[in-house]
């Protein structure tokens, strides 16, 4: 990763904008682009300059599109696999072991939201099997409620 050098002019300038702007949340993305530099690096190199960027709020650009079949948990340990397997190589860096914690705290997620997701059908499909009993039940008790009165009527005609 190569990593430009800030001049003491672009980090003045950068102090006395990010204080202008009274880290609004917008503030930190502009200066970026201004700069020509990450917004993470912008946030850092003002964070080693001694200001407060935890109120300011960096843009996010990635976006997350929905999947239309949940991967299934063996396809999930085998990637938790392979980023164990990688997380075991000598000489990796920042970065590298960055991501690979980054899924192994996104594979504790999906485990989790695995386990809610099939207990809410388990939920679901005895609400589904319950609501058909009541069903069931109240249409035997209207049928009884009307041979009951069947035989009333036919106990009243013949007196």
């Amino acid at each position: 990763m190569v990593h430009k050098t800030w001049k003491a002019v672009e980090e003045k300038t950068l102090i006395d904008e990010f204080k202008k702007a009274g880290g609004s949340p917008i503030v930190i993305s502009k200066l970026a682009k201004r700069f020509n530099r990450s917004p993470e690096a912008v946030a850092k190199k003002l964070g080693r300059l001694g200001l407060n960027v935890v109120g300011a709020k960096i843009e996010v650009t990635t976006t997350i599109e929905k999947v239309k079949n949940l991967p299934s948990l063996e396809e999930v340990l085998k990637l938790v696999a392979g980023a164990l397997q990688k997380a075991t190589e000598p000489g990796l860096g920042k970065t590298e072991l960055q991501r690979l914690s980054t899924i192994a705290d996104l594979y504790k997620a999906y485990v989790d939201g695995l386990e809610r997701y099939v207990q809410y059908r388990k939920i679901e499909e005895r609400l589904v099997e319950l609501e058909k009993k009541y069903g069931d039940l109240a249409k035997e008790k209207t049928k009884d409620h009307a041979s009951k009165r069947d035989s009333a009527q036919l106990v009243q005609a013949a007196t």
